[in-house]
């Protein structure tokens, strides 16, 4: 597991196992985190210059829909044991 981008106490930008996975924290009442595996199209966007993780997150936070389908659960952070490729 590598991390590719990171903002404290926002996300985590990871490639794991031939996948990136962004991995963020969503405000509310209740504080919680959220792991999605990215598109290539996505990747391709960051890759870029197109677009940003801290995008992603703005865009993910707005709309649940978005990613839904993508979740990993467990949420993924590195130096898990239980991550994926650890």
């Amino acid at each position: 597991m590598r991390v590719l981008d990171r903002k404290r106490y926002s996300y985590v930008l990871l490639a794991c196992d031939g996948e990136v996975i962004l991995t963020f924290l969503l405000g509310g009442p209740i504080e919680r985190d959220v792991s999605v595996r990215l598109t290539s199209a996505e990747v391709t966007a960051i890759e870029a210059g197109d677009s940003s993780a801290a995008d992603l997150v703005e865009k993910f936070s707005a709309d649940r829909s978005t990613y839904e389908d993508r979740r990993v659960i467990p949420t993924v952070w590195p130096g898990r044991d239980d991550a994926p490729g650890t």
